[in-house]
């Protein structure tokens, strides 16, 4: 649909029911239990420095949930994690995200791109971002891939664009028997309870899946805890104080700290890139054949690794082979 802007009291848009419907969805999928009979299967468990684990579901090959316990309060953990500027932060799959609209209130429309995990090509996502509280249950960051005709596909340059049908957190307080069970002590503790539920699309081998879910994701959300044990808690969401106070008018300029300034519009995207470095001399035709070829590269990596990795393998099998019946 086309994307409508809200009023400055923050009203209904086009995305109004998406956002409620998947955020009923992802309810039901953290509320799911392994030990009711549930479709999760786990497959890695830290308990030190930080309690971490990640299941996979049984029927989908890209549906993980994670579930970790982060030193923090819930809201200065959901202003962290909710935050899609400071997400490069601590994700270590993540190269860059874009706020492409603001809707009002919790509700954008995100851009995000992620990192190329060698043999495999870099991906990105569109999605239609809904943050929320919860009460005294939380604090809700859930998101799902949208189309839009502004943010087009970049196969050009070998971006496989990924579908994300649910992801996001569930921020919560920690009750006392998940206290006196994993031994967390201090005053200021939060459960996280992340969904990741896609099709990562183009080929992908199932090394690199088991790569992210066994590796990629406790070495992120490790990196989240230690990040959020540095910053001083508190009880009220920044990030959502700000968002509620100010007019949609009023551009998203600047989310990396968890406040939204009061500037005027600008006609630029909010973004996570750095900052553009000083222009050097035009190069000409080197910088437009040094381009070429790095377009070329990427589509060479993406449609020709799987046969590489095949004929590799029978030549590895053959030697062997060889090498028994000798």
């Amino acid at each position: 649909p086309s994307v409508i802007q809200t009023s400055s009291t923050g009203g209904a848009h086009a995305y109004t029911e998406k956002c409620a419907e998947i955020e009923r969805q992802f309810l039901k999928m953290t509320s799911n239990s392994t030990d009711d009979g549930g479709p999760w299967t786990p497959l890695t468990a830290l308990s030190k420095p930080y309690p971490i684990t990640v299941e996979g579901h049984a029927e989908k090959q890209f549906c993980f949930r994670i579930t970790f316990y982060a030193p923090a309060s819930p809201a200065t953990a959901f202003d962290l994690l909710a935050n899609v500027l400071r997400r490069p932060e601590w994700d270590e799959l993540t190269e860059t995200t874009e706020i492409v609209q603001g809707l009002g209130h919790g509700d954008s429309i995100n851009y995000v791109k992620m990192k190329a995990i060698w043999p495999t090509a870099a991906r990105d996502s569109l999605l239609i971002s809904h943050i929320a509280s919860r009460g005294d249950e939380g604090f809700l960051n859930v998101g799902q891939s949208i189309e839009d005709s502004r943010i087009p596909e970049k196969q050009a340059e070998g971006i496989v664009r990924m579908e994300a049908t649910l992801a996001g957190q569930l921020v919560t307080g920690v009750s006392q028997d998940d206290r006196a069970k994993l031994g967390l002590e201090g005053e200021n503790w939060c459960k996280v309870v992340q969904i990741a539920d896609g099709d990562m699309k183009g080929w992908i081998p199932k090394s690199v899946i088991r790569f992210i879910a066994t590796q990629a994701f406790p070495r992120s959300l490790t990196k989240v805890c230690k990040q959020l044990a540095k910053t001083p808690s508190r009880n009220e969401s920044l990030l959502l104080r700000d968002l509620w106070a100010t007019p949609v008018s009023k551009r998203m300029d600047d989310l990396r700290t968890g406040y939204v300034d009061e500037k005027p519009p600008r006609a630029v995207i909010a973004s996570s890139r750095a900052a553009t470095p000083t222009a050097k001399p035009d190069t000409g035709i080197v910088h437009v054949r040094r381009t070429r070829w790095v377009v070329w590269a990427r589509l060479i990596m993406r449609y020709a690794t799987p046969a590489i990795i095949a004929a590799l393998t029978s030549l590895l099998f053959n030697f062997f082979m060889k090498r028994r019946r000798g």
